[in-house]
C-alpha cells in the first residue's frame, strides 16, 4: 500500500527539503587579500528558493542552487585554454581554478581550502550577486564528498576564501 500525500501538501514538502539543505550563514575572511570580511546568508523563501545576502544587503533574491556532479579522477592540472578544460561543467572549471589558486606561488600561501578538489564529487553553487563579470561573479560554493557529506564551503569572488 502506498502513501499518498495530499497534493497541497507537496510544495510545503519541497520548500522545507530545500530550506534544510540549503539555508547556510557562513564569514569568509578576504583580509590577507585587502579585501575583508564577507558575511554571507543563504535564506530561505516560501517559494522554495532563496535570497542571497551579503553583509546585510540582499545580492541576489530568488535564486536557487545548481547541484553538479564532478567526475572521479578529474584532471586538476587541465589548461584553462584547453579542449579537455572546454568539455567540464562549470563544478569541474571551478574546482580547477581552486587547485590552481592552491597551488600558485602567488596565492598558495593565503589559500586555505576546507577540502581537497581531488575529493570533490558534488559542487553546490549559489550565485550571491545575479550576474558574471569578467572573473566569473561571486558565488558560494558547497563541496560535497561521493557520500554525500559537506567538506565545506568557499567563497569564490576573484579569489577565494573558506566560509565559516
Amino acid at each position: 500500500m502506498r502513501a499518498r500525500i495530499p497534493v497541497t501538501l507537496i510544495p510545503c514538502l519541497l520548500a522545507l527539503a530545500g530550506a534544510a539543505h540549503a539555508q547556510t550563514t557562513c564569514v569568509a575572511d578576504f583580509s590577507a587579500f585587502g579585501q575583508g570580511r564577507f558575511a554571507v546568508e543563504i535564506k530561505a523563501r516560501p517559494d522554495g528558493r532563496f535570497d542571497a545576502v551579503v553583509n546585510g544587503s540582499t545580492t541576489n533574491a530568488a535564486t536557487s542552487p545548481v547541484d553538479e556532479v564532478v567526475r572521479p579522477g578529474l584532471n586538476l592540472a587541465a589548461d584553462p585554454h584547453g579542449k579537455e578544460f572546454a568539455q567540464f561543467n562549470a563544478a569541474e572549471r571551478s574546482l580547477v581554478h581552486l587547485q590552481g589558486l592552491r597551488e600558485s606561488p602567488k596565492t598558495r600561501d593565503f589559500v586555505n581550502l576546507p577540502f581537497s578538489p581531488a575529493d570533490v564529487r558534488r559542487l553546490r553553487t549559489f550565485d550571491l550577486i545575479g550576474k558574471t563579470d569578467k572573473f566569473g561573479g561571486q558565488v558560494l560554493m558547497e563541496a560535497f564528498d561521493e557520500q554525500g557529506a559537506s567538506l565545506g564551503k568557499v567563497l569564490r569572488r576573484v579569489l577565494v576564501a573558506t566560509c565559516r
